[in-house]
């Protein structure tokens, strides 16, 4: 399977799926849009989220689309 941020071809143990609404923000059933992901890939993205989150944990709302806007971008969206 390849990853689709770094573009390498991983066997299916190595991919993970990275939901684009996180289950953490109000997603508990994990449903909805995913990215697959190298082990490095995913740990890195989930890295990066927290600082997008602290930047507008006031509005909820505009957090959550800037979380789905990065992780997009970020596996390079479809």
């Amino acid at each position: 399977m390849i990853c689709d941020k770094c573009r390498i071809d991983f066997e299916e143990k190595d991919i993970q799926e990275h939901h684009l609404h996180p289950r953490f923000m109000d997603n508990k059933k994990g449903v909805g849009s995913r990215i697959q992901l190298c082990t490095k890939c995913h740990n890195i993205l989930h890295l990066i989220i927290p600082k997008i989150i602290w930047q507008f944990v006031i509005d909820k709302d505009k957090c959550l689309e800037k979380v789905i806007e990065y992780s997009k971008k970020y596996g390079g969206e479809k």
